[in-house]
């Protein structure tokens, strides 16, 4: 077990820096670490008052650059794996891959960590980079357990991604249609459009979908949240909140949302590996 552990650490380093190495992240750090540290610093501003968001304590302004993560950083999955597994399909290089004395769930996983691995690294700088430049203008860091949380669940939430985006890579026939399944995933789970089946769903269970401050429809929507990885995300993060403004559910609820969408999407994954005949 530990031979095996070790060799697919290998593997997913090798990947990571594969994609690490590549002329796209170039262009994705950079704007990744910029975008969600100038988020931080924009959000801990002692002037920023929309009269939407109430910034009082550090972990406010951290938990707000959230909004810049679940925007962000789900793209950038999408721009480093889409060619993970349909380019090497293309090319060939799958069916040597594949032919190698290495199980295809193990090369499954080290795929998976790999791309999750570039993703990651970026998204962690800025939003470290985020929590020193939060301190520099409140005078406060986050408490240690809201920054623990934050830091998983953004790990979870690019995890979650990569396993969405490899499982459209493997079924792609060509490029552009993994593009196309990773922007299409990224655009549904989005707070524009995944507000759609909650309006629908509110609509036939006879709750006045005007009313959004309403208990009933907060907690609808809180439920039907746990079907999207970015509403569990910030689900996730809302756990940390002051007692009145905590989810509805029961926090367990939320974290077995969030195993199911680290455990499903990756064993389909794996599965798909393994029936491949490339």
């Amino acid at each position: 077990m530990r031979e095996r552990i070790r060799r697919i650490c290998a593997v997913a380093n090798h990947e990571a820096w594969r994609h690490f190495s590549g002329q796209r992240m170039w262009v994705i750090a950079p704007l990744v670490i910029l975008f969600i540290a100038l988020g931080a610093w924009g959000f801990s501003d002692p002037a920023f008052d929309d009269g939407l968001f109430n910034v009082e304590t550090a972990t406010d302004a951290m938990f707000l650059t959230s909004i810049v993560i679940v925007v962000l950083s789900p793209l950038s999955v999408v721009l480093i794996g889409f060619d993970a597994i349909s380019k090497r399909r293309i090319t060939g290089e799958l069916a040597i891959d594949l032919s190698q004395p290495m199980p295809r769930s193990d090369y499954a996983i080290s795929q998976l960590l790999g791309v999750w691995g570039a993703a990651n690294g970026p998204t962690q700088l800025g939003l470290w980079a985020g929590i020193v430049l939060i301190y520099t203008r409140m005078g406060m860091f986050p408490p240690l357990g809201d920054i623990l949380v934050m830091w998983v669940a953004t790990m979870l939430l690019l995890l979650w991604y990569s396993s969405l985006q490899l499982l459209a890579s493997s079924y792609a026939r060509d490029l552009g249609a993994s593009v196309t399944w990773g922007i299409g995933t990224w655009l549904v789970f989005g707070p524009f459009l995944w507000i759609i089946p909650t309006m629908v769903l509110a609509t036939m269970l006879g709750v006045d979908v005007t009313d959004t401050l309403s208990v009933s429809y907060d907690r609808l929507q809180e439920r039907v949240d746990l079907f999207s990885p970015n509403g569990v995300f910030q689900l996730m993060l809302e756990t940390r909140h002051s007692p009145d403004q905590q989810p509805l559910l029961n926090g367990a609820w939320i974290w077995l949302a969030g195993l199911c969408w680290a455990v499903l999407p990756s064993a389909l994954f794996v599965r798909r590996i393994q029936r491949m005949t490339a």
